[in-house]
């Protein structure tokens, strides 16, 4: 959503909070003083240790509970549009990772949030997705027999790699549009994997993909960065001990694991389900984030709930619901050996809400994948900021680092949910109370009112 032009960020104290810090063990330091100058932190420590200058804005944060910047770090913009901006910052999440979409569309929005006019998260983006060329036929294929708008809306953001060849060529498109990591969705033969991984690490770029057509364990020992998904095949199909040799090579290679636990999910919701809980005449009642849905993202909606009317094979659902409750336990076993896990939800996915879904994955996390609630803040803040390069700038709240963060009424080590309980949110020092949030909601749901119309 739109913002006033700003200047410098003003000097800001947030006096006599609590701070939690994920990257450690510590408990949480109380009656801290944060001061955040120029969008930096100048200083973090006890409240009466610290002096600022007169002007200096203070808020006061006795009762309350700081934490980094929430990310999420699997978003598709392509469906949801401009109006998740917003809905990010208004749910914590200053810092994105877009795993594939218009790259054009998304550099203009960091043109406008950098100088002020538009406010939402720090992309970071992979641009295009690269994909088998078998894949790209198929959804030709789908488009004729089903709906001529799914290769209008699928295929723009595509490239496709059949082998080393057309990976070099992929690779340095990327690296011109100065892409920040290299994401493969559907692969073609070994050779187009081990070509992205090659000519990506020549680019210095990390890569993350959903699972390759070769071993997991070759990929990484290839230069693979980030598995994306809860796609490790059932815990029925491979031993103990193989799984934990592949484990272990993660950690050997310092590589991340994006199980995305709140996307598997949708995936075991019946598509008749899925389509009372999006266009039933009781869609807000049940989930008040359906005001939030733009008509843009909606008919994208509607068409991957169409495509899967024609399933409804309790087998199907039933491999899902394994297949979901094997990758939980994969996430806990991963974690407990050193694994970093990183929380996405897929936002722009059927029911994945952007911005508000983040917190369904961190409960997740929790809840189903074991995590203690402070590994699974870890995974939205210290984990992101170090795939992307910035963990000197962000992930945690220390002088020097940019100051992104959020204040909630109530601890989220004592309960994962009170990430809910959202005070404030700044980012790199401008600050927007709750009142502030609540205009911004307010403004996405009146854009959305104005433009919208329920597919048929």
């Amino acid at each position: 959503m739109t913002a006033r032009p700003a200047g410098s960020p003003e000097s800001i104290a947030i006096v006599g909070v609590t701070v939690i810090d994920p990257s450690t063990s510590n408990p949480p330091a109380p009656d801290q003083t944060i001061l955040v100058q120029n969008g930096e932190i100048y200083w973090v420590g006890p409240a009466a240790a610290v002096r600022y200058r007169a002007g200096t804005r203070e808020i006061d944060g006795h009762g309350k509970f700081a934490i980094p910047g929430l990310w999420d770090a699997h978003v598709h913009f392509m469906n949801s549009g401009v109006t998740a901006l917003a809905l990010f910052i208004a749910n914590g999440v200053t810092s994105v990772r877009e795993m594939g979409g218009y790259i054009d569309s998304t550099r203009t929005w960091q043109t406008k949030m950098r100088e002020g006019t538009l406010i939402g998260p720090r992309i970071v983006t992979a641009g295009p997705i690269l994909e088998s060329p078998s894949y790209l036929q198929n959804v030709i294929t789908r488009s004729q027999r089903l709906d001529p708008r799914l290769a209008t809306r699928i295929l723009p953001y595509r490239i496709g790699v059949r082998d080393s060849a057309e990976a070099k060529r992929a690779v340095d498109s990327l690296r011109k549009l100065r892409v920040d990591f290299v994401k493969f969705r559907t692969t073609a033969s070994p050779e187009a994997v081990y070509g992205i991984l090659r000519y990506a690490r020549r680019a210095r770029l990390r890569v993350a993909g959903h699972q390759p057509v070769v071993p997991i364990a070759t990929a990484l020992d290839s230069g693979f960065s980030d598995l994306q998904h809860a796609i490790l095949p059932p815990l029925s199909r491979i031993s103990p001990q193989a799984r934990d040799s592949l484990y272990r090579k993660f950690v050997e290679k310092d590589a991340f694991y994006t199980p995305t636990l709140t996307v598997s999910r949708t995936v075991n919701i019946t598509a008749d389900s899925a389509a009372r809980a999006i266009f039933g005449p009781d869609a807000e009642r049940l989930d008040n984030r359906r005001q939030y849905a733009p008509a843009n993202l909606l008919e994208w909606w509607k068409m991957q709930v169409d495509e899967r009317r024609g399933d409804t094979s309790s087998r199907r659902l039933a491999a899902f619901n394994e297949a979901y409750w094997s990758s939980a336990a994969d996430v806990h076993r991963m974690r407990e050996l050193g694994v970093k896990i990183l929380a996405g939800t897929d936002a722009g996915s059927v029911l994945v809400y952007p911005g508000f879904t983040i917190h369904d994955e961190l409960r997740l996390l929790v809840s189903d994948a074991k995590l203690t609630p402070r590994q699974a803040l870890w995974s939205a803040t210290v984990g992101p900021a170090q795939f992307a390069g910035l963990e000197d700038r962000l992930g945690t709240l220390a002088v020097g680092k940019l100051a992104d963060l959020v204040l909630l009424d109530e601890n989220p080590l004592d309960d994962i949910n009170n990430t809910r309980k959202i005070y404030g949110v700044m980012q790199r020092g401008r600050w927007l109370s709750r009142a502030d949030l609540d205009s911004l909601l307010a403004q996405v749901r009146a854009t959305v009112a104005d433009s919208a119309h329920t597919p048929k």
